[in-house]
């Protein structure tokens, strides 16, 4: 048994082992797998097992249920203290010998429930329900605790009774299998992308399923084997964190691979995620044809774009973040992005019989020049095309309504963001940028309860034990500075060198370069990017007084952006949107951004 130091029924933990033996194989176990002891830890084993010896139920019929201890996580070395396992049902128990409430311990015991229920093979598979409780052995604890279920002594007997009541035992083999079952977590971008070029497969293909990706792949598919079909136009519109880019990979994968009569090719206006994709791939010595797969935007559309240009062999062309497309291009001012695609596919059709371009649209973070228009450019472009079949999410009937071959379709919406462990961050962040205090602090509430923490800081000195604080915690992640490009001054200390990183640099900042806190990254390279831990910082570009959002008059922008407060609102939705795992905020001592400091303290203290 590797993931677990101990499984034992009720029965055999009293008349088996006694303190100093359960505390010692827990002991061992922790130690054998590469982790710190301290003595601090045999006294919480201590803890445990007294009061589970003194306070499981007694009777014979609940004798038979088996008790996991130090259950590991694979990847990510967490730990659950205890599991009741039934049937049915899987309770995580964390143990806590405090007399006050944490706000950690409530992520803690969140986080590892919601990685459990989403991750753990055996128990999705099954269908079991996870339940998740702080166990307080002292007593009823101080502290707000609405939204997770605390036990102590004087309920833990009866709960654990209400629990098991009508529940069936697991044998030792079927639990010695839920223990050792596949534990998928999901993998970052670049993790995920390495794993879809060289097995073949989308990671954690159970919670795939359950963020609707499965049925949007099969709409997309249908449409590319339409041979009745010579034209199309497939948008696809997500929340953040909702997988729109690896749909789009999947897509190219599946297409692209050998004996397949098609030739896709995935774009994207995000030079640098352009960057860490193909440098995943070709450091982790992946078949090159797969990175030739990835290309920048802007470098087909100068191979292709022009009327007198070659066609490209492509039939199905994959363009990620199209809200961003321009709607004036360099070389030809009278062209938009939109209108210069639709002008390769014509041509791609003409030659080839068949075009399938699918459109990856994330709302609301249109960051650069010439990108504030979104979706409408594609609307005006395909106004009275006729010849090209439009299938959009259903939100959009209205602005595409003078097409008459368009078809929206449910499936084409990704709303499930898979990004957070299943926590949509989304609500959270619009409810900042509309300034809903209220509603911005029960969403918290609500994120903190599935296990997502966020925490913030003034002082600059704490960065670097911000760093150390990830690395003690969450083994395997890592933390970054992400700041917006607006901002005058960036006063994070004398090792900083800002915060312009170039997108061909974007690979080496994401991989070495970012948890060293050397350099933070602007929106511009990390839109379209995950990241585990990162530290968002405000640099007074934006900022709450009395009352309301304020844009600095003196915060730098290219002179051609034609509405400043949209753009930089999505800069800040994209700045809060990247996290995996939480988020560290920074507000630099500026008197300027006291009010803002304040607003947010104030909303993240539960």
């Amino acid at each position: 048994m590797n993931n677990a130091a101990l499984a034992v029924t009720i029965r055999q933990l009293r008349t088996e082992y006694n303190r100093d033996r359960f505390t010692q194989v827990c002991h061992d176990y922790v130690h054998t797998c590469g982790l710190p002891v301290e003595g601090s830890h045999d006294r919480s084993w201590n803890d445990c097992y007294d009061f589970l010896v003194k306070y499981l139920p007694t009777e014979d019929e609940y004798q038979n249920f088996h008790l996991i201890f130090e259950f590991l996580m694979p990847e990510s070395l967490k730990r659950a203290d205890v599991i009741l396992l039934t049937h049915n049902k899987v309770v995580s128990l964390e143990f806590k010998e405090k007399y006050r409430v944490k706000k950690d311990d409530l992520a803690q015991a969140a986080g590892y429930g919601q990685s459990i229920s989403h991750y753990h093979y055996l128990t999705g598979e099954k269908n079991m329900k996870v339940l998740r409780y702080l166990v307080y052995t002292p007593g009823d604890p101080k502290g707000n605790h609405d939204f997770v279920d605390i036990l102590c002594p004087e309920n833990f007997t009866q709960t654990i009774k209400d629990i098991l009541d009508s529940e069936v035992p697991m044998s030792d083999e079927q639990c010695e299998d839920w223990i050792e079952s596949p534990f998928q977590p999901l993998k970052n971008m670049a993790d995920a992308t390495l794993q879809l070029f060289r097995d073949g497969d989308l990671p954690n293909i159970k919670s795939i399923r359950e963020g609707e990706i499965q049925k949007t792949l099969d709409r997309i598919n249908n449409v590319i084997d339409d041979q009745n079909i010579s034209k199309s136009i497939i948008f696809v519109s997500g929340v953040p964190g909702a997988g729109k880019t690896l749909v789009g990979l999947k897509t190219v994968y599946d297409h692209g691979r050998p004996g397949e009569k098609w030739n896709p090719v995935y774009l994207s206006g995000n030079d640098p995620l352009v960057n860490i994709l193909q440098n995943t791939l070709s450091t982790n010595h992946v078949d090159l044809e797969g990175s030739s797969y990835i290309q920048e935007m802007k470098v087909f559309k100068g191979k292709y774009g022009s009327s007198n240009a070659t066609t490209p062999h492509n039939d199905i062309i994959v363009f990620d973040e199209a809200q961003r497309a321009w709607d004036m291009d360099r070389r030809e001012p009278d062209q938009t992005e939109a209108t210069i695609l639709l002008r390769i596919g014509d041509r791609i059709a003409r030659e080839h019989g068949k075009v399938t371009i699918v459109c990856l649209i994330g709302d609301g973070q249109a960051i650069h020049v010439h990108e504030e228009t979104g979706m409408c450019i594609w609307a005006s472009a395909l106004a009275g095309r006729n010849d090209w079949n439009v299938y959009i999410p259903e939100r959009y009937d209205d602005l595409f309504n003078s097409s008459s071959c368009c078809n929206p379709l449910p499936e084409l919406t990704l709303d499930t963001s898979i990004r957070n462990d299943f926590i949509d961050v989304s609500p959270w962040v619009e409810a900042i940028i509309d300034l809903d205090f209220d509603k911005a602090k029960n969403l918290y509430q609500e994120m903190l309860g599935k296990g997502f923490k966020c925490w913030y800081c003034r002082d600059r000195v704490k960065l670097p034990k911000i760093v150390e604080f990830v690395n003690e915690n969450y083994p395997g992640s890592h933390t970054v500075i992400v700041v917006s490009s607006h901002g005058r001054a960036t006063p994070f200390g004398e090792r900083y060198k800002g915060s312009y990183v170039k997108a061909k640099e974007a690979y080496n900042w994401y991989v070495n370069e970012g948890p060293h806190l050397t350099r933070g990254a602007s929106e511009f390279l990390i839109q379209g990017i995950e990241l585990a831990y990162p530290i968002v910082t405000f640099v007074g570009d934006y900022y709450i007084q009395n009352g309301k959002w304020v844009l600095d008059p003196k915060a730098t922008f290219n002179a051609a952006i034609q509405d400043r407060e949209k753009i930089i609102k999505n800069v800040y939705r994209v700045l809060l949107t990247r996290s995996r795992k939480g988020m560290f905020l920074y507000f630099p001592h500026d008197p300027k951004l006291d009010e803002t400091f304040q607003w947010f303290a104030n909303m993240l203290q539960i």
